[in-house]
């Protein structure tokens, strides 16, 4: 039957043509996107991505130190060891390993390495190294593009250089890290348990990296906007997931480039492999590695208990950085107090553990 008023007739030539200009109008984005997409993953790096050096330093904090230098890879890397021992006898380390980004020793975690460890710790018995991060200060490389593997076996080349001092004790060398650097410590227990006796995780996570991710967004959707957990966690997980799409294709950060080497780490491999001691301190008010968070993990990855060398403990009020600080606390930290109770816990534990 052929078309009668009021239809119209579809013209089918010019709906082609529509069709024909739609799909070249989709060839050129998925074109230009492409070679977006290329160069913020290959050339803008290259171009971009500088060392990081800093202005910010703790000359107090570095003068007591002496400067080291090793090699790791293909990579020679950078930084300080501290002890006021007479050399005398040999001592016990520990190798301490900073969190994500371009937060480096001396610009970063001076203020933290000094107050919880250098002033806390019998340093008369005991030493403790500190190295930049590939690409931060004097360090050759880059950090974004070192995986965690890569970041515990740099961790493993400076227990390996201080083993060669001659005072320090190569059987008692324990790694420790902050944030990030707690993913650090547990690998480097994992993989080289005949290098590193024991460990201290600081506000480590024991969950995958995008579980940390959406912990990191529920806390500020609660704080900024007031939602419950269940309505935080569901904006959270579509943010998350929003932004390892967006970083996969341009990473124009330095952490965005990382993003995508680290986005599927779980720590669960490695948790199971460590059999030296490990402490692992949370805060109670840490928006950014939650507790119960860690502890449901932990039960997850050992249904039945959780291995005899774990030692877990919370301390009250203490936030991401073991400071005295609410959940939403988000104004100037330089005066606030560092939980005396991680001084205290810090300080037993490495007593008992390794001196």
């Amino acid at each position: 039957m052929g078309c009668q008023k009021p239809m119209k007739c579809p013209n089918f030539p010019q709906i082609l043509d529509h069709l024909k200009k739609f799909i070249k109008l989709l060839l050129v984005l998925f074109l230009f996107i492409a070679v977006v997409s290329l160069y913020a993953n290959y050339l803008h790096p290259h171009f971009f991505f500088k060392k990081v050096l800093s202005s910010k330093t703790d000359t107090a904090f570095l003068n007591k130190g002496k400067d080291i230098s090793f090699r790791s890879g293909d990579a020679v890397l950078k930084g300080k060891i501290f002890t006021n021992a007479s050399g005398d006898r040999k001592i016990p380390l520990i190798v301490f390993c900073v969190g994500s980004g371009d937060g480096s020793t001396i610009s970063n975690y001076a203020k933290m390495i000094d107050t919880l460890f250098l002033q806390n710790l019998p340093m008369d018995s005991i030493a403790v190294l500190c190295f930049e991060k590939r690409g931060l200060q004097a360090s050759e490389g880059d950090w974004y593009t070192a995986d965690f593997e890569q970041r515990a076996a740099d961790a493993k080349s400076a227990a390996d250089f201080a083993a060669t001092l001659p005072y320090i004790d190569p059987h008692h060398i324990a790694i420790a890290g902050h944030s990030q650097g707690g993913w650090i410590t547990q690998v480097g227990l994992a993989q080289y348990p005949e290098i590193f006796s024991a460990g201290i995780s600081l506000a480590g996570p024991v969950f995958p990296v995008r579980q940390q991710l959406v912990n990191d967004y529920v806390s500020q959707y609660h704080c900024a906007e007031g939602l419950n957990e269940a309505d935080a966690m569901k904006k959270a997980e579509r943010q998350v997931s929003m932004n390892i799409f967006i970083t996969r294709l341009f990473p124009f950060q330095p952490n965005w480039k990382q993003l995508q080497v680290i986005k599927d780490f779980d720590p669960g491999i490695y948790l199971k492999k460590i059999n030296s001691p490990i402490l692992f301190l949370w805060g109670s008010n840490d928006p950014l590695v939650s507790p119960e968070w860690c502890k449901a993990s932990l039960k997850k990855y050992f249904p039945g208990n959780i291995p005899g060398n774990f030692d877990t403990l919370t301390i009250t009020g203490a936030s991401h950085s073991f400071k005295l600080a609410d959940l939403c606390y988000h104004g100037p930290s330089s005066q606030v107090p560092y939980a005396p109770e991680c001084k205290e816990v810090l300080l037993n534990w490495v007593r008992k553990k390794l001196l």
